[in-house]
Order: C-alpha cells, then sequence, then structure tokens
C-alpha cells in the first residue's frame, strides 16, 4: 500500500505535469504487486528505476518538503520553520521588495478536504484584511502551480510558551505588557465582529523586546454567521477554555478574556490552573471548580496581576472585564505606575527542538489538541515561528 507521502508525491507530480495518470497508476500498481510479495519498495525508487525521475533528484523527492520542487515564484524559500497536519511553514524572501516573510503552505491533500480547506482560506484572507500592530499581519493568499500558500509578517522570534518554557515561567511585569498587547488585539478582533475562541501561551509570538503578535484565526467564529460546529460541540484548547465553552454555549468576546486570563496565570506561574487526566477532567474543572490563590501566593505574584487574573478567569462573564479595551486601560494605568519598561533580552543562540502541542498543565508529554479542528501535527523542526 502507498504511503501518504507517496500518495502525496503522486499527487504533485501529477499537477506539477511531471507524470501523467497513466504514468502514476502503472507505478503504483506495481508498488502494491512487489508488496504482495514481501517487497516494500519506495515511490521514489520506482520511478527512478523506470526512468521517469532522475537518479540524482531522487534526495529532493524524499528529504526536502514536496514544495522544493514547484517553488513559488514571487517567493525564496529560505529556511524550513515546521510542518503541521495541515500546511507547512517556511522563512522567505518576497523577491519583487527583499522583505522577510512566513509563508504557509496548505498540504495538497488538505485541497479535498472542504472543512480544512475553508479554514485555511479564511484564516488566511482575514489576516490579509486585519491591521493591527499585535496582530500578525497577512500579505496575500493565493495558489500558484498547484500550491495554495498564504504570505505573512516574519517575526524574529518564539511564541510565549516557549519563553515560559524556557524561563520556568516570565516575571509580572513582562507578563501584564504582554497581556496588555493582547487584549488590544482582542479589542480591534472584537469590533470586527471576530471571537478568536483560542487565545493561549503557543498563539502568541513575541520578539526580544516584549513585542507581542496574535497569531492562528483557524478557530475564530465571524459574529453574525452560522457557527460550522453542532450546537454543544466543544471549541478550543481545554486548558484554556472558558466555561462557557467548556459546555459548547455560546460565546462573546468574555470567553476570549477568559482565556486571556488563564494566558496570564500560565505566564506567571509557569503552569496552566485547572490540569487533569483527560480532556473531560480539565473541562469540567473549568466550569465548576474555583480559581484557588495558593500558587499565586506562594510565588509572591504581585496583587494587582493577581486581581486581573481572578477578574478575567471569573466563572460568570457578568464579573469579568467587559471589554478588552478595559483591560488595556487598567493594565496601561498600573504599569505606567511601576515605571515599567520593556528590556530587551537575547534569546539563546541554538533553541531546543519541541512540539508545538504541550498538555494545559504545562508537562512535558503530549497535549491534548485544540478541539474543533483537526489536531497538529507535532511541529517537526523549529527555530523561529511567525504563523
Amino acid at each position: 500500500m502507498a504511503t501518504k507521502r507517496d500518495i502525496e508525491l503522486a499527487s504533485l507530480l501529477f499537477r506539477s505535469g511531471i507524470l501523467n495518470q497513466e504514468e502514476i497508476q502503472t507505478v503504483l500498481a506495481q508498488q502494491g504487486k512487489l508488496l504482495t510479495q514481501g517487497k516494500v519498495v519506495s515511490l521514489v525508487d520506482l520511478l527512478v528505476e523506470k526512468g521517469l525521475i532522475p537518479a540524482d533528484a531522487a534526495p529532493t523527492f524524499t528529504d526536502e518538503p514536496l514544495e522544493r520542487l514547484q517553488p513559488l515564484p514571487d517567493y525564496e524559500l529560505r529556511e524550513f520553520v515546521g510542518d503541521g497536519a495541515s500546511a507547512r511553514v517556511y522563512r522567505g524572501m518576497h523577491k519583487p521588495t527583499g522583505r522577510d516573510v512566513a509563508v504557509k503552505v496548505l498540504h495538497p491533500e488538505q485541497e479535498l478536504m472542504v472543512k480544512a480547506l475553508k479554514r485555511f482560506l479564511r484564516e488566511a484572507q482575514l489576516l490579509c484584511k486585519l491591521t493591527h500592530g499585535n496582530i500578525v499581519k497577512g500579505y496575500e493568499v493565493r495558489k500558484v502551480n498547484g500550491f495554495r500558500y498564504v504570505a505573512m509578517e516574519w517575526v524574529d522570534g518564539g511564541t510565549v510558551l516557549e519563553e515560559i518554557d524556557r524561563r520556568g515561567r516570565l516575571d509580572g511585569p513582562n507578563a501584564l505588557h504582554i497581556t496588555r498587547q493582547i487584549a488590544s488585539a482582542l479589542q480591534y478582533l472584537h469590533e470586527n465582529g471576530i471571537i478568536h475562541r483560542d487565545i493561549k501561551p503557543g498563539n502568541v509570538l513575541i520578539d526580544t523586546k516584549w513585542n507581542a503578535k496574535l497569531i492562528d484565526l483557524g478557530l475564530c467564529l465571524l459574529v453574525g454567521q452560522a457557527r460550522e460546529e453542532a450546537e454543544g460541540t466543544t471549541v478550543g484548547t481545554v486548558g484554556y477554555i472558558s466555561p462557557e465553552q467548556a459546555k459548547g454555549s455560546e460565546v462573546d468576546e468574555r470567553s476570549d478574556i477568559y482565556s486571556l486570563g488563564v494566558t496570564l496565570y500560565h505566564m506567571v506561574v509557569g503552569e496552566v490552573p485547572f490540569s487533569g487526566d483527560d480532556d473531560f477532567e480539565v473541562m469540567s474543572k473549568q466550569i465548576m471548580q474555583s480559581l484557588k490563590s495558593d500558587k499565586l501566593k506562594s510565588l509572591n505574584i504581585s496583587p494587582h496581576v493577581h486581581y486581573a487574573i481572578q477578574k478575567m478567569m471569573a466563572k460568570e462573564k457578568e464579573i469579568r472585564y467587559q471589554r478588552p479595551i478595559d483591560i488595556v486601560k487598567d493594565l496601561d494605568a498600573y504599569l505606567k505606575s511601576t515605571g515599567y519598561e520593556a528590556i530587551p533580552y537575547a534569546r539563546p543562540a541554538k533553541e531546543s527542538e519541541r512540539a508545538e502541542t504541550r498538555t494545559p498543565s504545562g508537562r512535558n508529554v503530549p497535549a491534548p489538541k485544540p478541539m474543533g479542528k483537526k489536531p497538529e501535527a507535532p511541529i517537526s523542526k523549529r527555530r523561529r515561528r511567525f504563523r
């Protein structure tokens, strides 16, 4: 049986005009026949054997991402950043302007998955439409040479989650500074009728000057449009979702505010407030268990950080900050009163390679995947991220 990569390769070779349908069917049939004889032969080896691709090109087909076969005309792909279930990400250069970009290329098979393709296009189009200093900017979304991609702003940094992993936890002032920036981004989204629904440290990029940018609008809800998921479906990442999300109930901007509160807690404590053996246990705690102050007190978290977390994470929506702009105003006043100034820092020369998904508790084991979309495969290689 052909592997997933064999199928991807066959599809790419056909769409690129390198092989016709008859040639592909013949080689795949031969591969299947050999398998019945107990012989496992890769599609690449058979293509070389039949003279359909040159032998010196074989490593390109096996070791490099398939997009290398058909470079995007306007972009020079310089660095492979990561590979997920739906797309590959590269650092590249936009040739006409010379600017650094992040290029996210949809996996070919995702073209056949209606919901996945719709989600990719919606997120890409939103990123290109939205303009805010704390939301990663999209430049263009196109389909060229059979590849669908979105080109975006390149952020030379990493996620907040990666920084938590590196440091253990973040100090209060820097955590509040990040929170204030993401609250500003959320205010802009909400004013444009968008609920993010997946606020978490892994979806926030920071550079070495503590500038934060929100990423991943794949689960966003456009107010006034029909929901894609059935009523009662939980959407989000369980360690960060609001009680109403955990119930599958209607959400609004205050749900994002709750998730931002969990994100702030994670930043200053080093783990999320609610964890469990499975998603159901975590969601149950999000709904019913009150936030305990023990960890915050034991770590000498400042009263204002404590207050902000408690207010954002109130179980009842009516008790939370009602709008993200209220958070911005509150934190601006507090940070100004303390004389806060973001001090640039140096990132390690080589960051540890690690999967994007992690447990809600921050433990170094596989995490529950975001609910409501196809789980992302672990990122196989990462240096700096855009997303």
